[in-house]
C-alpha cells in the first residue's frame, strides 16, 4: 500500500510524504475527518512507509520484508479473521490490539461487552490503551521505527484517555502515535493540544464515482448513485446495498405520490408499515434524499444534481406542489424521528407522528 493509491486528499497526503522523506513524522497525529474518507487507509500508508526497510523515503517501496509482512497482515480477509478471533475472547482487551508487524500495531475498538453482548458504539478500554502504553517507550523490534494506530480514537473512555495522555506527554524519540476519528470532540482537549491534527473532508463525487467504476467494476448509472448518496465517504459507497435502497425508495416514492389522498385510516395503516421495516434507518436516511431532492428542485436546480438524478421524471411533480414547499422542514421532520428510534420512543407513534406531518398541508 502506497500513500499515492489512497484516494483524494491530496494536500495531506503531500504534508505526509515531505515528512516521511525528511524522517520528520511527528510523534503524535490526530487525523480527523468524516468517516469512509480513508483516514485509516493513509495512517496504514504511512506506518509502512516509516517502517519501509528503504526509508527515509515518501512512500514505502513495497517490496522489502517489512513492506511485504505489513501488505499481508492489513489484507481485508487477513484481518477480518484476526477481529472474529478476539470476538471469541471478549474478557480479554488487548485482543483488540492487532499487531501487524512487530513495530506496527493498530488498536481498535470493542464492538462487545466483556460478557459477550453487542454494544451500539464501539469502546476502547482502559486495557487495551495500558497494554499501548507500556508497549510505546520500547525499542523498535526491526525497524527503525514503531507505530501505534488507534482507530475510532473517540471511542476511548475517560480512563482510557487518561492513561494515553502519559504516552502524549513523553513521546519517545522512535514512536508514533496516529489517532484516527471522525469525532475529535469526543477527545479530551489535553489529548487534542498534544497532537498534531490533520483534517480530512469528504471526497469529491467525481472522485467516488471514478473509484467505483475504475477499481471495483461497478456501473456508470451505479456509480453516480453510490457516490451521490455517499456524502464523500467512500466506505458509505463500498457499503451500499443498491437493491434495498431502490426497493425503498420506491416504496417511498409510491407513498409521497399519493400522501395527500390518505384519509385517518390510511394514514394509521402507512404507520404500520412504515414499522416493520427491516432497516428502519436506511427507509429514513432514503427519505430524507428524496425531501432534500424535493427543495433542491423548488430552488431551481437541475437533475443532475440530484441525489436521485435518475427519478428526476417523478420528483420533479412533488416539487412543484405542496410537499416541495414544505421539503426542508419535512427533512428535519425525518432527521427527529431517527434520533427518537434511537433512544426508547415508541416505534409506532413516531412513525404515525411522521406519516401525520407528511400528510399535514
Amino acid at each position: 500500500m502506497s500513500l499515492g493509491d489512497v484516494v483524494g486528499h491530496e494536500r495531506i497526503r503531500e504534508i505526509l510524504s515531505r515528512a516521511l522523506a525528511r524522517d520528520r513524522l511527528p510523534p503524535a497525529l490526530l487525523l480527523s475527518g468524516p468517516d469512509g474518507v480513508g483516514k485509516k487507509t493513509l495512517a496504514l500508508a504511512a506506518a509502512q512507509a516509516a517502517l519501509c526497510e528503504r526509508a527515509p523515503a515518501p512512500e514505502p517501496c513495497g517490496e522489502c520484508r517489512t513492506c511485504r509482512k505489513v501488505s499481508s497482515a492489513i489484507d481485508p480477509g487477513r484481518l477480518r479473521g484476526q477481529r472474529e478471533e478476539a470476538d471469541r475472547h471478549p474478557d480479554r482487551d488487548e485482543w483488540r490490539n492487532f499487531r501487524l508487524h512487530p513495530d506496527l500495531v493498530l488498536v481498535e475498538g470493542w464492538r462487545l461487552t466483556r460478557t459477550g453482548r453487542p454494544r451500539p458504539e464501539p469502546e476502547i478500554r482502559v486495557g487495551q490503551v495500558r497494554d499501548l502504553v507500556a508497549e510505546v517507550p520500547g525499542a523498535p523490534f526491526e525497524a527503525r521505527r514503531r507505530v501505534f494506530i488507534v482507530d475510532d480514537a473517540h471511542g476511548m473512555n475517560v480512563s482510557s484517555q487518561n492513561a494515553l495522555l502519559k504516552s502524549l506527554e513523553e513521546p519517545p524519540p522512535r514512536s508514533h502515535l496516529l489517532l484516527v476519528t471522525a469525532r475529535p470532540q469526543g477527545l479530551r482537549q489535553t489529548i487534542r493540544s498534544r497532537c498534531q491534527t490533520l483534517r480530512f473532508g469528504p471526497l469529491s463525487r467525481g472522485a467516488v464515482t471514478a473509484f467505483l467504476a475504475d477499481r471495483h467494476g461497478v456501473s456508470e448509472e451505479e456509480a453516480r448513485l453510490r457516490a451521490a448518496l455517499a456524502a464523500g465517504s467512500l466506505g458509505t459507497a463500498l457499503a451500499f446495498e443498491s437493491e434495498g435502497y431502490r426497493a425503498t425508495r420506491e416504496s417511498l416514492l409510491a407513498l409521497l405520490e399519493r400522501i395527500e389522498d390518505l384519509d385517518a385510516l390510511a394514514r394509521m395503516e402507512q404507520a404500520e408499515s412504515l414499522e416493520q421495516a427491516e432497516d428502519p434507518a436506511l427507509l429514513l436516511t432514503t427519505l430524507r434524499s428524496l425531501l432534500r431532492d424535493l427543495a433542491a428542485l423548488r430552488a431551481g436546480a437541475t437533475a443532475e444534481t440530484l441525489l436521485n438524478a435518475d427519478v428526476a421524471g417523478r420528483l420533479a411533480p412533488l416539487a412543484a406542489g405542496p410537499l416541495g414547499a414544505r421539503a426542508v422542514s419535512l427533512g428535519e421532520t425525518a432527521g427527529g424521528t431517527r434520533t427518537a428510534l434511537r433512544g426508547f420512543a415508541s416505534k409506532l407513534l413516531t412513525f404515525d407522528v411522521l406519516v401525520d406531518a407528511l400528510c399535514t398541508k
